[in-house]
């Protein structure tokens, strides 16, 4: 593993913990044991930083469809809210949810977001599609999906409802497996 690598681990245990708003070199460098100098070295800048960890977030995230069948464009939401739930994932969800709600009132983390939550929903598509969705209404149905996964993500959040947080879901699973032709 290259020393920009490990650094991007590390660096993604400390994001897990402490968050991206308030992520500023030094500190992240002291915890890392490294200097700033170093992280503007392998990455540029902060900003360089942080869409390496928004890249790398969409990574994990995307390991969920790797050698997985769609058999049905239900599966695309169901197999993420498992995955969601488990322990390797926490931290790349937890700074692909707190990159979105800065997105949503600053420019700057909408465009450091947008690729990879780009990327993020064409992979969806393609799901749907080899689930038998029509690649006319595929787009839209991602984006939903992913919207509403998101809303229920946050509202687990916020009331803490496993169960209703899964109930949610279960009722997006039906109503997309409803768009097929």
């Amino acid at each position: 593993m290259s020393r920009r690598e490990e650094l991007l681990s590390a660096a993604m245990h400390y994001v897990g913990d402490h968050g991206l708003a308030t992520l500023t070199l030094r500190p992240l460098a002291a915890a890392l044991g490294t200097s700033d100098r170093m992280l503007v070295y392998h990455f540029g800048s902060r900003e360089g930083l942080v869409v390496a960890l928004l890249d790398r977030a969409f990574a994990d995230l995307a390991t969920v469809w790797q050698g997985r069948q769609a058999a049905r464009p239900s599966d695309l939401v169901r197999v993420l809210w498992q995955t969601f739930a488990e322990p390797g994932v926490r931290v790349a969800l937890r700074l692909y949810l707190e990159a979105a709600s800065l997105a949503g009132t600053d420019e700057l983390w909408r465009e450091q977001l947008a690729p990879a939550a780009s990327s993020y929903l064409h992979t969806a598509e393609q799901w749907l599609v080899e689930a038998g969705m029509s690649p006319a209404i595929a787009p839209s149905a991602a984006r939903l999906a992913s919207a509403a996964l998101d809303g229920a993500l946050l509202q687990l959040g916020i009331d803490g409802d496993q169960g209703a947080a899964t109930e949610t879901v279960e009722l997006l699973a039906r109503q997309l497996d409803s768009l097929i032709d």
